[in-house]
């Protein structure tokens, strides 16, 4: 059953990643240090996600929407390291394993 659980929240945290990184596409828009053709797949793969004219419809029992998600999964995953340095500090800085300290015995003096 931990399997499972562990298998859900890793696929919970990719779509909160992916999500997040979404949100950080307009400062990468506005980032006057973007390369044009970046700039151009983004607003080109925003533009099909919301226009009616898809390779697969939307309405088409739900499966429309999956060329949407792989187009906007793909177009993220270009641009992954790039959107990084737009993530406030404290969201950015990855977790360091080599700084755990483990078993550490404590003692609190209160005067």
């Amino acid at each position: 059953m931990s399997r499972g659980r562990s298998n859900k929240q890793t696929w919970l945290r990719a779509a909160w990643i992916l999500i997040r990184k979404i949100g950080l596409l307009p400062r990468y828009l506005k980032d006057p240090q973007t390369l044009i053709w970046k700039k151009i797949m983004v607003v080109l793969g925003i533009v099909y996600v919301v226009s009616p004219f898809d390779i697969l419809p939307d309405p088409v029992l739900g499966l429309g929407f999956i060329d949407d998600a792989v187009l906007i999964t793909y177009i993220i995953s270009r641009i992954s390291d790039e959107l990084e340095k737009y993530l406030p500090s404290e969201i950015s800085k990855e977790f360091d394993k080599e700084k755990i300290i483990d078993d550490v015995d404590y003692k609190i003096d209160d005067e």
